[in-house]
């Protein structure tokens, strides 16, 4: 299965007629989250990549030790990486899925809905807190799909 592939099989299943590949990301609104699907060709696969919110203003970095240890071994995760967009301060949940190992659109629709209840737990957990997109974080949304690749290559 291909990335294009799989973004029109996905589209078709779920009836998202507006959903397509644009300079290897597809983006889609889930109950008001915002998810990008964004092709890794170097690794064979597509990266789901889903905003939480903003740490609140008062964060003692309490919220970020949760998150690493939710990475380790991937406990809190199921197979994705939490992390803070250096850019942006915006707490985030990535999960590669290997493009090889998918056997349709349905199993994919799956593994999203996983990642998008995992979103909902870590905000609930953030307490809900989330600011409006301003521009600054509008460009670096766009500079960070340019150089994603790069960081996924890592």
């Amino acid at each position: 299965m291909t990335y294009e592939s799989l973004i029109a099989a996905f589209a078709a299943q779920y009836g998202l007629d507006g959903l397509a590949p644009e300079e290897g990301s597809a983006t889609l609104s889930v109950d008001g989250n915002k998810v990008e699907i964004i092709d890794d060709p170097d690794a064979g696969a597509a990266v789901i990549y889903a905003e939480i919110g903003c740490p609140p203003p008062d964060s003692d970095g309490r919220f970020a030790e949760m998150m690493l240890k939710a990475n380790h071994l991937y406990l809190g995760t199921a197979g994705g990486t939490l992390c803070q967009n250096p850019e942006t301060g915006v707490y985030v949940l990535m999960r590669p899925v290997p493009l090889a190992q998918l056997d349709g659109a349905e199993t994919f629709g799956k593994i999203l809905e996983g990642v998008l209840q995992l979103v909902d737990e870590w905000q609930s957990m953030l307490g809900g807190h989330r600011e409006a997109e301003t521009a600054v974080e509008k460009e670096a949304t766009e500079a960070r799909n340019f150089a994603i690749g790069g960081f996924l290559k890592v």
